[in-house]
């Protein structure tokens, strides 16, 4: 008997209960669907029989074993029926119909129900509330979709898609038949009651006719889990993602600037982009970077070679390459020598290489360009713009064979057509996309396409180690954090933090006292539990030159609040960072580094990674900045000393995950310079 996803995707024997003769509803619709699937298909029905085969009142009372029961009845009959698949040992059920926890409090309580009786059974669940399950190649199309895309072929793997819209399990249908794309399986997953993303995305990433993993949810289960995935299966094959509800912004009102800048969506996608998962807008972004990597050798960097016979497009196209981060680099003498005596005399053969619109040569010259452009060594993908006339049939064929016969000996610089023709020429575009070669609509659409491809190929294939946090900041030395000022920056100088010299005071003659052992010129703060933002109530005095101006600070400082004390400092200087942590309900400790200053409150300039992060995480993230050139030193400015905040990072991290009581660590600002970096406030919560 199959068990979980083996039962869900490669089922022997299906059961479809509410299997119906009766045009129009959903049972005589999965079993149309089911009549090309190989195996047996038996219906569960009121009636005595579904167009000549017997038909059977319960689960139960099926003969043999069953792997995958198809649900197609009102929410009201699901509970019987699981728990009728449960003593059958049935491994699997798709559950299609609506009527759970997306309607509200009664919907929930029966989906808990339902839950809990097919667990008892040992039965798993997609769904409910979903469109189904397809597997293109077996082929099996357990769904409401009316047909399955064409199916990746043996030897050439496909896209697979899990999805919480059914909507896109039905587009891919459409997209794979007009745009020549091949998928592997579709897993929509409704309202994930009991299957995982996280176990769809591990089976996914061992199935070998999936070549290319496209995500598009709305939430994600279990995101620890699923992060600790993702890092081994984009490690092997490309993983795309498109997560909607971006927009839900500032849901934590924290004291600390971590932790109100850690949007639900920013760790998100610092959690994505850490895993290796290339994040997209939009689900056709997603879906069109799958069919240029699985039509199409991996990208081997970012350098695009672009064949035009417009000037104007072939700019637009590279401005928009650009904005994707790659690059349109100018060929090399030799490269434009070569170039220059196949085009006519007033073509440019700089890159983007124009041709001119010298229509009768189109065909010789496109071929004979991409296969040039392709040997060069000089970029790693290839981009022929087909505008208009360029869009025949002859053209279209020369760029065919020329990309075959790249691939026949050898040459893996993949080939990506910029479609811009008119409609009636849309069978030629299916020529080349039946060959293998993508054809993208407009400039804007390839270049996003060959940008996310870009990114892909350069996680896909990389080793990701799993770093623990040290026995240096164990838990087991410090097992409760601490409260105050004072024994909070005791623990973080035991963790390896460097913080300011601080001595905290209850008097003006004590403050000026502490400023004559630390050091002048001071700095004064106020520390009371309701000044959290002590700029926010005129709480610091800074550049204190003497004893005089600190006795008459403190004292003012002193008056702002009922019981107030004043932190004494030595005045430092540097480039304004802050470093924190937030532990999140769902991914647990994630580390934050960012610019700090009066900027963090108008522009903040952050980035996260969920803990442990290593030294090169950590120095990725700070490259990572919008104003990372300001680390680098500018206008005479000397250049920070990044090893160190790298480490600062790690720290952070690193403590996080020694004390589970802690929700926040906050460190702004961190003032940085040539010589290291000293933070000089501090809060943990």
């Amino acid at each position: 008997m199959l068990n979980g996803l083996d039962a869900v995707f490669t089922p022997r024997r299906v059961a479809v209960v509410g299997a119906s003769e009766r045009d129009g509803t959903v049972g005589r619709l999965i079993w149309d669907n089911l009549m090309t699937f190989p195996g047996d298909v038996l219906p569960v029905s009121r009636t005595h029989s579904v167009f000549g085969r017997r038909a059977y009142r319960a689960v139960a009372d099926l003969p043999g074993e069953i792997d995958l029961v198809v649900v197609a009845v009102p929410a009201g009959g699901v509970l019987e029926v699981i728990g009728s698949a449960g003593a059958k040992r049935v491994g699997a059920a798709v559950i299609l119909g609506a009527g759970f926890a997306e309607t509200g409090a009664d919907g929930a309580a029966l989906q808990q129900q339902v839950l809990d009786v097919a667990r008892a059974g040992g039965v798993r669940l997609v769904g409910p509330n979903c469109f189904g399950v397809q597997n293109c190649q077996l082929p099996l199309n357990a769904s409401i979709a009316a047909g399955t895309p064409p199916a990746a072929e043996h030897g050439r793997p496909g896209v697979s898609l899990l999805t919480q819209s059914g909507a896109y399990g039905m587009a891919v249908h459409a997209m794979g038949r007009d745009e020549s794309t091949r998928f592997a399986k579709i897993y929509a997953a409704g309202n994930k009651a009991d299957i995982a993303d996280h176990e769809v995305l591990d089976y996914l990433a061992d199935d070998p006719a999936t070549g290319v993993i496209c995500l598009l949810l709305e939430s994600i289960s279990q995101p620890r889990t699923f992060f600790e995935v993702a890092r081994r299966a984009t490690a092997r094959k490309p993983v795309i993602a498109t997560v909607t509800g971006r927009s839900a912004e500032g849901r934590r009102a924290a004291l600390s600037h971590t932790a109100s800048m850690a949007s639900d969506d920013r760790l998100l996608d610092a959690m994505l982009r850490q895993a290796g998962v290339v994040r997209t807008r939009t689900g056709l972004q997603m879906l069109d970077a799958a069919r240029v990597l699985v039509d199409q050798p991996a990208p081997a960097g970012p350098r695009v070679g672009i064949i035009t016979n417009s000037g104007g497009t072939g700019v637009e196209l590279a401005d928009l390459l650009v904005d994707e981060g790659l690059t349109v680099p100018e060929l090399s003498g030799p490269v434009q020598d070569a170039l220059r005596e196949l085009l006519p005399e007033y073509a440019s053969p700089r890159n983007p290489v124009d041709m001119t619109p010298v229509w009768p040569r189109f065909p010789e010259l496109y071929a004979e360009l991409i296969d040039r452009l392709a040997r060069s060594g000089e970029v790693d993908v290839v981009l022929p713009i087909l505008l208009q006339r360029a869009a025949s049939d002859a053209v279209v064929v020369a760029v065919r064979d020329a990309v075959m016969s790249l691939r026949e000996v050898g040459n893996t610089v993949p080939v990506v057509v910029c479609w811009v023709a008119p409609r009636a020429a849309q069978q030629h575009a299916d020529l080349l996309q039946a060959a293998g070669v993508p054809c993208l609509p407009w400039p804007e659409r390839t270049a996003q396409a060959v940008g996310v491809a870009v990114r892909c190929a350069a996680t896909a294939g990389r080793s990701i180690a799993h770093r623990t946090a040290p026995a240096s900041v164990s838990s087991d030395a410090h097992p409760t954090c601490p409260t105050g000022v004072l024994a909070q920056r005791d623990l973080l100088i035991r963790s390896g933090i460097h913080l300011a010299r601080t001595e905290l005071c209850t008097t003006a003659d004590d403050a000026v006292a502490a400023a004559d052992r630390i050091g002048y010129p001071a700095v004064l703060k106020v520390e009371h539990p309701d000044l959290s933002h002590k700029s926010d109530v005129g709480g610091v005095r800074t550049s204190l030159a003497d004893a005089a101006a600190v006795c008459s600070a403190a004292a003012e400082l002193l008056a702002l609040a009922p019981g107030a004390t004043v932190i004494v400092q030595q005045q430092h200087h540097g480039l304004e960072l802050v470093v924190g942590a937030v532990r999140d309900s769902g991914l647990g400790p994630v580390a934050m580094v960012g610019f700090g200053g009066t900027a963090l409150e108008v522009n903040p300039d952050a980035r996260f990674a969920l803990a442990p992060i290593d030294h090169d995480d950590a120095t990725l993230l700070w490259r990572s900045l919008r104003k990372a050139l300001l680390l680098n030193g500018i206008r005479g400015a000397s250049p920070v000393d990044l090893a160190g905040l790298a480490d600062l990072a790690v720290a952070i991290g690193d403590l996080m995950l020694a004390h589970p009581e802690l929700t926040e660590i906050d460190l702004n600002p961190v003032l940085a310079g040539p010589n290291g970096y000293v933070a000089v406030d501090w809060r943990m919560t």
